[in-house]
């Protein structure tokens, strides 16, 4: 057991059988389950928001979240001698989201859909701007004028290395994507969006990636659902919640912005289609998945579009490179360049039969067939 850590365990109420390392924390084994301990990453501002957020989620039936444990004191922050601060979250364990496995992306994308019905309707009262979303256009301005200081900089150097070769090959194309990105926000019905979402209280995860999905088989749920409503016979529906023998376990709340819940799709979407390519029968199944639950407007599914144009791995990159040792790039750097400017043909054809979908009304059908 980590001894350097006991003043900060003794503010608990559970026994500790066991501690070990894990990416970034601790899983702890105690006599209430496993448990998430680590040092305390954001602001307290954002784990109260996050606390309210999976409360809701609570209330709403939807336990398989990573709540928060509070300590002897009833606080969710617990601090050690040092005013070093920490939390504890509910760990069920499972198996990670594997974004090759078509089963588990359709699993994720119903989950996240499930999710967004759910955080709907959330009161919202003094919520800080913080935990608003920040406006697109604003973003796409200032990353475009990053994008052309890379190119400026790399322009005026007379021996260019690796990188900076790969990164001039490609620029023109994804430079152009990311001027017609911006001019179709600005075209679009964005601000009535984002002025809907925060006056009808839609709330997204705001970091819903591969990392924060796992899966439980049937026992780990169960043990789960007991945890967290202690008997079963407070929540209706228990023997249907638990008939399935695998369910997605969503975690890290921490960036929970209040926003267009499309917002969310677009960047599990992203991340999906990088690591398969841009399947096109793939992406459109995420879609068709999402809107099987949670109708989509056209104004949505244009907004989906655009976020897909936008080169968002290639601002990335490139900024990571400018705000680095630039006289020495990473390996991997490298690779992950290489790898968006292999992919362009295949991303380009399914933004192409995506938006030609969405202009002939893809999208009004699929809700009314619903309806």
């Amino acid at each position: 057991m980590e001894t350097k850590f006991q003043d900060v365990f003794k503010q608990y109420n559970f026994k500790i059988y066991n501690t070990y390392r894990t990416r970034g924390a601790h899983i702890i084994e105690t006599n209430e389950g496993s448990k998430l301990f680590k040092r305390l990453e954001c602001s307290v501002n954002n784990v109260e928001f996050e606390d309210k957020i999976q409360q809701l989620l609570i209330k709403r039936s939807h336990p398989y979240i990573d709540l928060y444990v509070r300590n002897s004191n009833n606080e969710i922050i617990t601090t050690d001698s040092l005013g070093n601060k920490y939390v504890i979250k509910n760990w069920p364990g499972g198996t990670e989201c594997d974004l090759k496995k078509k089963e588990d992306v359709i699993s994720g994308i119903t989950n996240l859909s499930s999710i967004h019905k759910l955080l709907r309707g959330v009161p919202l009262k003094e919520v800080k701007s913080s935990n608003i979303e920040g406006n697109l256009n604003t973003i796409f301005d200032k990353r475009i004028r990053e994008l052309r200081s890379v190119r400026s900089y790399i322009r005026r150097k007379r021996k260019k290395n690796e990188f900076e070769l790969c990164f001039l090959e490609s620029y023109d194309h994804l430079y152009n994507q990311a001027i017609a990105a911006s001019k179709l926000l600005k075209e679009s019905e964005y601000e009535t969006l984002l002025e809907n979402s925060i006056s009808n209280g839609h709330v997204c995860h705001g970091n819903y990636t591969y990392h924060n999905l796992t899966f439980l088989d049937k026992k780990q749920k169960q043990n789960y659902y007991e945890l967290v409503y202690k008997q079963k016979r407070k929540v209706g529906g228990y023997e249907k919640n638990i008939s399935n023998n695998k369910q997605v376990f969503t975690s890290n709340f921490d960036r929970a912005l209040v926003g267009v819940q499309i917002n969310d799709l677009y960047h599990f979407i992203r991340k999906t289609m990088e690591k398969n390519n841009w399947n096109i029968d793939l992406g459109n199944k995420m879609i068709e998945s999402y809107n099987d639950n949670c109708p989509i407007s056209k104004g949505e599914a244009r907004l989906l579009y655009i976020l897909l144009l936008f080169p968002e791995k290639f601002w990335k990159i490139s900024n990571y490179y400018y705000n680095g040792k630039k006289t020495w790039v990473p390996r991997r750097t490298i690779e992950k360049l290489e790898d968006v400017n292999s992919q362009i043909r295949n991303k380009d054809l399914f933004l192409d039969q995506l938006i030609d979908k969405i202009n002939n009304a893809w999208f009004y059908i699929i809700v009314h067939k619903i309806d």
